[in-house]
């Protein structure tokens, strides 16, 4: 991708997170990338554009590593495996903190564009980790269980952080998007998958 289209969807980022994808103009966007705003409207056919080439980028990237991640896993415990998967989903999330924000921030909107992300990418999200599980339940090593209802829980917990990072910073006493706050979080979870899937 060219610098001037990674300076306008950077830009864009900040922006949209600042201000939310609505309180964002063009012009906005052109100023923060120090393009003409004609430019955004060349590559990306305006800001709705903008923001599904961000979406679009962020999902790609994430499965990609998802994929290395998975040939490097034969020789790997199911359990293992999870906690694997779950560190992976766990720190692109905070590595791309205002892209994981905007997300689900459009997400919790009913539209157009949630309805084409959740189809696109959230449901191969879930299959991410639904196939972790199913192939431990499979081999024996996770207790037979609603595999929905733990991909459900699981994918609650982390994406919490994102849309109450306030709450978290608060009444939890923890910045939501620290290192420190992705371990502690990740050990929260597995513990609460210990105890679900594993056999006492």
């Amino acid at each position: 991708m060219d610098q001037t289209k990674m300076r306008i969807l950077s830009a864009a980022a900040k922006l949209f997170d600042t201000y939310g994808y609505k309180g964002t103009s063009v012009r906005q966007i052109a100023a923060e990338a120090q393009v003409n705003s004609a430019l955004i409207s060349y590559h990306f056919q305006g800001k709705q554009g903008v923001l599904e080439t961000l979406i679009a980028s962020y999902f790609e990237t994430l499965f990609r590593l998802l994929e290395e991640q998975e040939t490097m896993q034969e020789h790997v415990s199911a359990i293992q495996r999870l906690e694997q998967v779950i560190q992976l989903y766990l720190h692109f999330q905070m590595e791309h903190a205002p892209i994981t924000r905007l997300i689900h921030r459009e997400l919790s909107v009913e539209s157009m564009l949630a309805r084409e992300v959740m189809t696109l990418y959230m449901s191969r999200w879930k299959h991410g980790l639904s196939r972790v599980l199913e192939g431990g339940v499979a081999a024996g090593d996770f207790l037979p269980v609603s595999i929905d209802r733990i991909v459900l829980a699981v994918s609650s917990q982390m994406i919490y952080p994102f849309l109450q990072p306030q709450m978290v910073r608060q009444v939890y006493d923890l910045e939501p998007f620290s290192e420190e706050f992705a371990r502690w979080l990740q050990d929260s979870i597995m513990r609460f998958l210990h105890g679900i899937l594993l056999p006492a």
